[in-house]
């Protein structure tokens, strides 16, 4: 009798353990659709608060032709942060990158500090994407 009671405790742990079965989860439609309109509404903002590097600023005659030749120098030496040409006026400016924190910013500060010593972080809307 042990015997047998031994054999069918295994053979019935062994068939839960190995069994394949299928799992269900059961989410309710309200949770669904907040997770969608979460989704949607961050994709509609498309811009944040962030930390860009200002690497120029040009006024004047020829500022905004000073500052497409600083964009695209910068853009030739450091491929893979993104510059930007920004006009408030009077200034054209040339700033590079898209920072969460200042001390993400930072990290790329020092480098490009060796080319544009004059660089340094601005707040700025950055694109989150």
């Amino acid at each position: 009798m042990k015997k047998f009671l031994t054999i069918f405790f295994l053979s019935t742990a062994w068939c839960c353990a190995f069994s394949q079965g299928t799992v269900r989860y059961d989410i309710e439609p309200g949770i669904v659709r907040i997770q969608e309109d979460y989704v949607n509404n961050w994709r509609k903002i498309g811009e944040i608060n962030g930390y860009r590097i200002q690497i120029a600023a040009y006024s004047g005659v020829n500022s905004k032709s000073q500052a497409e030749y600083a964009k695209n120098s910068f853009n030739n030496l450091f491929p893979y942060t993104r510059a930007y040409l920004i006009y408030n006026e009077p200034y054209f400016k040339v700033r590079v990158g898209n920072y969460q924190s200042r001390l993400e910013a930072y990290k790329d500060l020092e480098s490009i500090r060796l080319t544009y010593p004059s660089a340094y972080i601005v707040p700025d809307k950055i694109s989150y994407r």
